[in-house]
């Protein structure tokens, strides 16, 4: 597919993707809200009331993560049960699986351990959203959504530059950008999209996209969708989608680092 460097550059660029999957929201959108004074648009922040979500501590969560490379023609999809502890370790366990083999081998299961790897060092917490981290652009209404952009403070891995999306009411629906440190020479860009919903009246990532522009590879991407079983210890109530993948992850017992 491509020279062992370029494979490399391929696999730390999904693998930070994997990363931001699993950070947390450290600053409340409601404060930006009010931090940041009147937001054009008719919405004055004086109206949004100030309440911090509840942290996300511990999660078991069905992801299935979906990976593609145009150029090559090639694409690979897994199906895993994460669990995530309160120590910050970080586990899966593979229940389907199907495609390329290298793109499974050397993009997805790499990438689920670069994620283990941040969140055992605490690399998540010190790369929240922040204002240590970031400075915020003053809040703007358009068709119904607040839009503040971010810019980091410094260039590390992880910081991502450009905007966070958000009701009226200040809850976080979406944070757009481009990783503002590139993972290697070999990649050009990184851009992510990741998605927020409540589930069970937890604030929680849903959904992640991301694209990665790599040298002699083009663009890869890769997707990654969430089911939760547990919040913070406590089970989530079952909506009947997906249910035999949640009926065979239940089952699973704790979950296996791949070889």
């Amino acid at each position: 597919m491509a020279s062992a460097f370029v494979r490399s550059a391929l696999t730390v660029s999904m693998g930070l993707g994997c990363a931001f999957a699993g950070m947390t929201l450290a600053l409340p959108c409601r404060a930006v809200l009010q931090a940041q004074g009147p937001v054009s648009g008719q919405l004055p922040a004086a109206t949004v009331p100030f309440r911090p979500e509840p942290p996300v501590r511990s999660y078991v969560a069905i992801r299935r993560l979906d990976s593609n490379n145009e150029r090559h023609r090639k694409e690979a999809w897994l199906v895993v049960r994460t669990e995530l502890r309160e120590d910050g370790a970080f586990t899966w366990q593979v229940l389907e699986e199907g495609g390329s083999e290298f793109i499974r081998r050397r993009v997805l299961l790499e990438a689920l351990e670069k994620e283990a790897e941040v969140n055992a060092t605490g690399q998540t917490r010190r790369s929240g959203l922040t204002a240590d981290n970031y400075t915020f652009s003053a809040p703007t209404l358009r068709a119904g959504v607040v839009r503040v952009g971010i810019e980091p403070r410094r260039r590390a891995d992880m910081l991502v530059k450009g905007e966070l999306l958000m009701s009226p009411e200040g809850e976080l629906l979406r944070v757009e950008g481009d990783l503002v440190k590139r993972p290697s020479f070999w990649t050009k860009s990184v851009h992510l999209v990741r998605h927020y919903g409540r589930v069970d009246g937890t604030h929680v990532p849903v959904r992640i996209d991301m694209v990665a522009q790599v040298r002699l590879v083009g663009a890869s991407r890769l997707s990654m969708t969430y089911r939760y079983l547990q919040i913070n210890g406590r089970p989530v109530q079952d909506d009947g989608r997906q249910a035999s993948l949640i009926t065979r992850a239940e089952g699973a017992v704790g979950g296996s680092t791949p070889r």
